[in-house]
C-alpha cells in the first residue's frame, strides 16, 4: 500500500513545514505506529497497576500480574523477529499481531480472579510486543540515520496519553485507562495498513543470530530492566502514597518523557562524540542517582521532577544506544531476530524487576524498593565498566 507516501507534498506547494522538517512524508506510516505503539504504553505503565488495585489486587498479587505482563516480553519479540525474517511477511506478522492483541484485551474486563486477568493480559501483551521487532529492524535498516526522529513520535504519543488521562482518571476513575488503551490499540492497527511493504531479510547461512561479544551489553540491559521494575508497576502508587493526584502523577511521568524525546531527536550527536559503551555505562550511572533520588525525596516536587529528566538518558540514549550496538553485532539476514534478543533480554529483566517489585514493597518498604533499583543498576554499570577495559576501551 502506498498510503501517506512521500507524495511531493512539500515541494509541491512550495513551503516546507516543521512537521515535514522533523519527519519527512515517507516516514509518516512508522511515525503513526511508534505513536499509537507507545501511547498505549502510556496508558499502560503509568495508569495499569491503579487499574489493578480497583480490581481489588494487593501490592504482592499486583507485582505479579505486572510481571506476567512482561514476561511476554521474553518470548514475544523473538517469535515476532524470527517469523519475519524467516518466513519474509514481516508486514503481515505486525498486522496480525495488532488486531489480535486488540482482540484479546477486549476479554480483559469480562476475566474475574488472578489467573483469568492474568492469561488474559499474557495474551494481549505477547502479540502487542511481537509486532515491534519487525518495525525496529526496517527501521534501523533503511532509515537509520533518521530513527531518532521516526522513534520521537512514540514519546509524543506516550506523553499526550500521559497528561491527558490523569485529569480523566481523576474524573471518572481508573476503570476509564480500560476503553481509551482499546482505542489506542486499534489505532495501532489502522497504522499498519498504512505501512509499505517491510522489505525481507536478506539470505544468510549464518545461524547465530548475534556474536558474543555482546554478551555484556545484554547482561546490562537486563540489569537496568530490573532497576525500572520498581518504577514501572508501583511509581504511580507511590506517588500516590504521598498525596500526588493523577494530574500531577501524569504530569511527572510525561516530564521525563519529554527529556526524552530531545534526546533521540539529538542522539546523533552523543554518537559522534563518545563510544557507545561509555555512553551505556553513562545511562546505568544515571539510573543509580535516580532511584536514589526518588527514594529519599519523594516529598519533593522540584526534586522528582529533576529526577525524572534523568529518563532522557536513563531510557532515551539506553535505548538508541542499545538498538545501534545490537544492529552492529546482528549477522546480516538476522537484524530483526538480533532486536528480538534485545527485546527478549530487556523483557526478562522488566518481568524480574515487576516481580521483585512487590515482594520489595512488603519487604523493605516503599523506599527501601527503590535503593535496591539503585543497586541493581550499579552492578550493571559495573559490568559495563569492566567491558571496556577487557575491550581495550577507556574507562568511564
Amino acid at each position: 500500500m502506498r498510503l501517506l507516501q512521500p507524495a511531493s507534498g512539500a515541494r509541491a506547494g512550495g513551503k516546507e513545514t516543521f512537521l515535514s522538517r522533523l519527519t519527512p512524508r515517507s516516514d509518516w506510516p512508522r511515525s503513526a505506529f511508534y505513536w499509537f505503539y507507545f501511547s498505549a504504553l502510556g496508558a499502560l505503565l503509568p495508569y495499569w497497576p491503579l487499574y489493578l488495585r480497583l480490581r481489588g489486587f494487593g501490592p504482592r498479587a499486583l507485582g505479579d500480574l505486572m510481571a506476567l505482563l512482561a514476561l511476554s516480553r521474553v518470548v514475544a519479540p523473538y517469535v515476532g523477529g524470527a517469523l519475519s525474517d524467516r518466513l519474509g511477511h514481516r508486514l503481515t506478522v505486525v498486522r496480525g499481531g495488532a488486531l489480535l492483541a486488540l482482540v484479546c484485551f477486549l476479554t480483559i474486563p469480562y476475566a474475574h480472579g488472578f489467573m483469568t486477568v492474568a492469561a488474559a493480559m499474557m495474551t494481549f501483551s505477547f502479540f502487542w510486543y511481537a509486532t515491534l521487532p519487525p518495525v525496529e529492524a526496517s527501521t534501523l535498516a533503511f532509515h537509520g540515520d533518521r530513527y531518532g526522529r521516526i522513534r520521537l513520535w512514540g514519546s509524543i504519543g506516550f506523553i499526550v496519553v500521559v497528561l491527558g488521562l490523569g485529569p480523566v482518571l481523576d474524573r471518572f476513575g481508573a476503570a476509564a485507562v480500560v476503553p481509551v488503551i482499546a482505542v489506542l490499540l486499534f489505532g495501532l492497527w489502522l497504522a499498519t495498513l498504512g505501512l509499505a511493504p517491510l522489505a525481507p531479510p536478506a539470505a544468510t547461512s549464518v545461524r547465530r543470530p548475534i556474536q558474543r561479544g555482546l554478551l555484556p551489553f545484554l547482561v546490562a540491559c537486563f540489569l537496568m530492566q530490573v532497576s525500572y521494575g520498581p518504577y514501572y508497576t508501583f511509581y504511580s502508587l507511590y506517588l500516590a502514597h504521598y498525596g500526588y493526584s493523577n494530574a500531577a502523577i501524569g504530569a511527572l511521568w510525561a516530564l521525563g518523557v519529554i527529556c526524552e524525546i530531545l534526546v533521540f531527536w539529538q542522539a546523533g550527536r552523543f554518537f559522534a562524540h563518545f563510544r557507545e559503551s561509555r555512553l551505556l555505562a553513562f545511562t546505568l550511572a544515571l539510573a543509580v542517582v535516580r532511584w536514589i533520588m526518588i527514594a529519599l525525596f519523594a516529598r519533593s516536587w522540584p526534586l522528582l521532577a529533576l529526577a525524572q529528566t534523568f529518563h532522557a538518558f536513563t531510557f532515551g540514549l539506553y535505548h538508541a544506544v542499545a538498538v545501534r550496538i545490537v544492529s552492529r553485532y546482528a549477522s546480516p539476514g538476522a537484524k530483526a531476530r538480533a532486536q528480538a534478543i534485545y527485546g527478549s533480554a530487556a523483557g526478562a529483566g522488566a518481568a524480574v524487576g515487576a516481580a521483585l517489585s512487590g515482594y520489595l514493597w512488603v519487604a523493605l518498604g516503599r523506599e527501601g524498593m527503590f535503593l535496591a533499583a539503585a543497586a541493581v543498576a550499579a552492578v550493571g554499570f559495573v559490568i559495563i565498566a569492566r567491558h571496556q577495559i577487557v575491550a581495550g576501551e577507556p574507562a568511564v
